[in-house]
């Protein structure tokens, strides 16, 4: 490793250890440190870090150069979209520090128009933080946690989930659940009671988290599975409540497909920006991540409304979800894969291949060997990825389309090539 990369990866682990407070009593990072920092990276990049890696790249003698997926995962806990946003702002700070910025200059001489602002968003923040946020402060634990759920139904959605906890033994200022990746659902709990109950409007492979200030103390996972495959609609992914769409006429002349009509009969509004969504969540016969294919066959209805149309396949496993998106041609920037822990995007990578003409049936396949995943248009390779960690078995696929479409066939086989779903016109 030269000496300038050396210093960019210990500044960057130094930046981490102040903003996660890092250390014991003696300045040591700590297991539970580390483990918070891989679900920190896991929840803002979808990159799975294990714990052996970051002990690798805290220690002393450390002098190798991580793998680029493990520096933007590491970076995406600051606030960096990659490694090399990282490296051009934060090593831009020390140069700068000799010539003030005329922008800061401006801040200085202006100070006193901003103090009033300051001051209130400084009371907004604390306001926020003491009502609603988690202490910063790292919890104690001195025995043992309890934290399971059970479903009130044993499939479909909407489902409750009735999760029992007992913090007793844990020393923290407050107390939260989250009932999957995203933090935006998490809600405070009294540490007195031992009964939490949430509604999950979505199928999926969830994992609830049991959150003491801001450490996950405790998961625990739901599987929420599908008779078949599930329709629904929404207008953004961050909906927490989505809107179910009849199955009646979810098949016509052997195609899957929910026209933009019967979208609309179950009071989805057409004029604003529309997600048709297919989920098919099961265990899947011996079908481990590491090995397994999938072909499919989809085309997007012609809606005048989309400026860029798009499509995606989202496999999802035990650990995460991988996921393939394409694009209408001239919207190639906003295509992404995520195979594993590694996500390439079409900002920082030539996906242009996967830029299609979406109104017309596009036959796409994933074939993954050994953590090596192809992607195929039509029978040409297109897209080569490896990644290293293992993501556990496939537990469900999802279609998602940017207004609505159709899927005319679906095929999976795990790893010894053994057909363990497939659906076909």
């Amino acid at each position: 490793m030269d000496r300038l990369e050396h210093e960019n990866i210990a500044r960057c682990k130094r930046l981490i250890e102040e903003k996660l407070r890092f250390g014991n009593e003696h300045g040591e990072v700590r297991q539970r440190d580390l483990e918070y920092l891989a679900d920190s990276i896991e929840e803002r990049s979808g990159i799975k870090l294990s714990l052996s890696t970051l002990k690798r790249l805290w220690k002393k003698d450390y002098d190798k150069v991580p793998h680029p997926s493990t520096l933007q995962g590491l970076v995406s806990v600051l606030g960096y979209k990659d490694w090399q946003e990282f490296k051009q702002r934060e090593t831009a700070a020390p140069e700068a520090s000799s010539a003030e910025p005329e922008h800061k200059r401006y801040m200085r001489w202006n100070t006193w128009l901003l103090l009033p602002i300051a001051g209130a968003v400084a009371v907004a923040c604390w306001l926020i933080a003491f009502r609603t946020g988690p202490s910063k402060k790292k919890p104690v634990i001195n025995g043992s946690i309890t934290f399971y759920g059970n479903k009130t139904v044993s499939q479909g959605v909407p489902n409750t989930i009735i999760f029992n906890y007992d913090v007793t033994h844990v020393d923290a200022d407050s107390f939260f659940f989250q009932q999957s990746w995203n933090p935006l659902d998490r809600v405070k709990i009294d540490p007195g009671n031992h009964v939490y109950s949430n509604i999950y409007y979505f199928p999926g492979f969830h994992k609830a988290k049991l959150i003491a200030n801001d450490s996950i103390i405790k998961r625990f996972r739901i599987h929420i599975t599908t008779d078949g495959w599930f329709p629904l609609a929404r207008y953004s992914f961050d909906d927490s409540r989505p809107i179910y769409l009849p199955k009646k006429n979810a098949v016509r002349d052997g195609v899957l497909h929910i026209a933009r009509d019967d979208v609309a009969a179950a009071g989805v509004n057409m004029e604003k920006d529309v997600i048709e969504s297919y989920y098919n969540i099961r265990e899947f016969e011996n079908t481990s991540s590491d090995s397994f294919s999938i072909e499919t066959r989809i085309m997007c209805d012609s809606l005048q409304t989309v400026a860029c149309p798009y499509f995606e396949l989202v496999i999802v496993c035990e650990e995460h979800i991988y996921f393939v998106r394409m694009m209408g041609k001239g919207c190639e920037r906003d295509i992404a894969i995520k195979m594993g822990e590694v996500v390439h995007d079409g900002i920082n990578k030539d996906l242009s291949v996967l830029g299609r003409n979406l109104y017309q049936w596009q036959q796409l396949q994933i074939k993954v060997v050994n953590k090596k995943a192809t992607i195929y248009l039509g029978d040409q390779p297109v897209y080569s990825m490896t990644y290293k960690n293992d993501f556990g078995k496939v537990m469900g696929l999802v279609y998602n389309f940017q207004g609505t479409g159709a899927i005319d066939y679906v095929r999976l086989k795990n790893g010894e090539g053994k057909i363990v779903y497939s659906y076909a016109s």
